[in-house]
C-alpha cells in the first residue's frame, strides 16, 4: 500500500459517518447504506492505487451517487409498490444543503482574512473569469503580481480546507 493509499484510507475513516448518513438517507435500510458505503470505500481504494486522487473524500460521495443510480436503475417497482419521492428527487438532500453552507462558510472566512488586493485579484480571477492582464489593468499592477497574488490566494484557501479536513 503507497503513501497516497494511505492518505486517502485516513481521510476515508474520518469522513465514513457522513458517507455513511450521506447514503442512509437515500435508501430504507441500514444493511443497504452499508452495503453501498462499503462499496464505494472499496473502489476509491481501488483507485488511488492506480492514481492519485485530488479528494478521496468528495471522489467517494460521487463513487456512492452512482452507486445508488445503479441500483435505482436496476430495481423496477412493482404494481403495488410506490416510488420514494425523496430518493427519486434531484433535489439535494439536507445534509448537502448542510455540507455546501459549511464549505461557503468555510470559503468565505478564508476570503475574510486576505488581504485585500489578494482578495481582489482571486474573486476577479475565479468569479468574473478575467485574465491576468485584465486584472492587471484593472487594479493597476503588474501581470506578475497579479499571478503572484492570485496563486498566495490559492494556496490560502487549500490550507483552510485542508485544515478543516483534519478536524
Amino acid at each position: 500500500m503507497s503513501v497516497q493509499d494511505l492518505g486517502a484510507g485516513r481521510l476515508l475513516a474520518k469522513n465514513a459517518v457522513r458517507l455513511r448518513a450521506f447514503v442512509r438517507s437515500r435508501v430504507h435500510n441500514d444493511e443497504d447504506a452499508d452495503d453501498i458505503s462499503q462499496e464505494a470505500y472499496a473502489r476509491v481504494l481501488a483507485r488511488s492505487q492506480t492514481a492519485p486522487l485530488k479528494d478521496p473524500v468528495a471522489y467517494a460521495f460521487r463513487v456512492a451517487l452512482n452507486l445508488l443510480s445503479d441500483r435505482r436503475r436496476l430495481a423496477s417497482p412493482s404494481a403495488g409498490e410506490a416510488i420514494d419521492e425523496a430518493a427519486a428527487s434531484d433535489a439535494p438532500s439536507p445534509f448537502e444543503v448542510l455540507d455546501m453552507k459549511q464549505r461557503a462558510d468555510l470559503f468565505t472566512r478564508a476570503l475574510q482574512r486576505m488581504p485585500r488586493l489578494r482578495r481582489e485579484v482571486f474573486v476577479l480571477r475565479q468569479s468574473a473569469d478575467l485574465s491576468y492582464a485584465e486584472i492587471a489593468t484593472r487594479l493597476n499592477i503588474s501581470v506578475e503580481a497579479a499571478q503572484k497574488h492570485f496563486s498566495r490566494a490559492a494556496v490560502e484557501v487549500r490550507r483552510a480546507v485542508d485544515m478543516e479536513r483534519t478536524r
